[in-house]
């Protein structure tokens, strides 16, 4: 006689509703409660339901809630009560985020200092040593593909992982281009109002890129910032045009001088969003040697042709062109260590402060008193950043934020 469990039990059909699926287990007996084998049965089916992959997608589904960035977790009640029962490692965690966004913040404005350098460097190495643009890209370059080392020591790919060397490479291009037409620029129109409008162009067409390319939007008070930091610098920049004396020529040779400020914006923006797409996989050490090597090329192959290049003699020459290597690479490694963690246009509109830092050395070494726009500019652009910043701040720790914040984790 056959006993087994298919004989001595009908085969019944077990069918489970659930909002977002049917799960249909076939089974040769469905205990009733109170039974024996009620709570084993239980237990199954829980185990089925973690086996079951599209029920478990289906499930996490339900955990995500919309924000400014796409889907944010939100915490089950199981999350929240073991968050409950541990709550001074949650305590840890949240004080180890807060100190790496003070961190973040410190080295921002680390590298706007180090920008603000450059800018002073810059002008007097335009003044004194006559260093065509183009030669100094390439000698800039050349050190930063020294930055080989580090990549290295971490043992990276120094051409970035296989899937991500387009991007990696496009990345570098648009440096270039970015780095060449701000530079190209500099010789037409005065270097303080091409700066000036290469920072306020980056910060708009990075809100903007990121937007339409990675769907990446912004809080409204990062919107307000933004905005009023950049009608600073437009306070700064417009009546230093405005009050240029010219002739009809020297125009179309100044907008042609303000169309490649604006091109270079454009492209430092596009660069940013492009690294913004791959930090997961590729770190700032290998973003640097990728803009030196493009950089070392597209130097070599163009300023024997389109620029006459002069070897420095004197040791003032080296020292500034020393001296715009070191703070430049300083301000990029700053630029992309906030930007694997801030939205792109936070980070530019934290660099405006270049510009009252180059405004306070100009006045300092140079003796070059700033007008009252410029005064009234640079004040506008301090309270917008230090209120961005204060307000992120204290924001992380109430935990109100609008969008999440991207931070290290230890577990690697």
């Amino acid at each position: 006689m056959d006993t087994s469990p298919s004989k001595q039990y009908p085969v019944k059909k077990r069918v489970k509703i659930h909002p977002n699926t049917v799960t249909v287990k076939y089974t040769s007996h469905y205990p009733q409660p109170g039974e024996d084998e009620y709570e084993g049965t239980s237990e199954d089916n829980d185990s089925f339901v973690e086996d079951n992959p599209k029920r478990r997608l289906l499930s996490d589904g339900r955990s995500k809630g919309r924000s400014f960035f796409g889907t944010i977790d939100i915490p089950s009640q199981t999350t929240q009560k073991s968050e409950a029962t541990k709550s001074e490692p949650g305590q840890g965690f949240i004080e180890g985020s807060i100190f790496q966004s003070k961190k973040t913040w410190a080295v921002l404005f680390g590298s706007a200092l180090a920008h603000g350098c450059v800018a002073l460097i810059t002008r007097l190495a335009s003044d004194r040593s006559k260093v065509p643009s183009l030669e100094l890209i390439f000698i800039r370059s050349i050190l930063q593909v020294f930055s080989v080392l580090v990549v290295c020591y971490y043992q990276e790919d120094p051409f970035g992982p296989k899937g991500h060397r387009l991007r990696l490479f496009f990345y570098g291009v648009c440096n270039v281009i970015s780095i060449t037409c701000a530079y190209t620029s500099f010789s037409i129109v005065p270097p303080s109002n091409g700066t000036t409008l290469w920072r306020a162009t980056t910060t708009v067409f990075s809100a903007i890129l990121a937007f339409l390319l990675v769907d990446e939007r912004m809080a409204c008070v990062d919107v307000i910032t933004v905005l009023s930091s950049v009608l600073g610098v437009c306070l700064v920049m417009i009546p230093n045009i405005v009050d240029e004396e010219s002739s009809l020529l020297n125009i179309w040779k100044e907008a042609f001088g303000y169309t490649m400020t604006v091109m270079a914006g454009l492209t430092t923006a596009l660069s940013m969003i492009v690294y913004r797409s791959i930090k997961d996989n590729v770190s700032m050490w290998t973003a640097l040697f990728t803009f030196g090597w493009t950089g070392t090329l597209w130097g070599a192959s163009t300023m024997f042709f389109l620029q006459e290049p002069i070897i420095p003699l004197n040791g003032e020459s080296w020292s500034y062109l020393m001296g715009i290597c070191l703070c430049s690479t300083v301000a990029f490694l700053g630029v992309y260590y906030a930007l694997s963690k801030f939205h792109p246009a936070l980070v530019s509109t934290v660099q405006h402060l270049e510009i009252v830092i180059a405004m306070v050395l100009q006045l300092l070494v140079l003796r070059i008193f700033p007008s009252v726009y410029d005064l009234i500019g640079g004040a506008i652009i301090i309270i917008s950043v230090f209120f961005l910043a204060c307000y992120k701040l204290s924001w992380k720790k109430l935990k109100t934020q609008d969008y999440q914040e991207i931070l290290d984790s230890s577990i690697k």
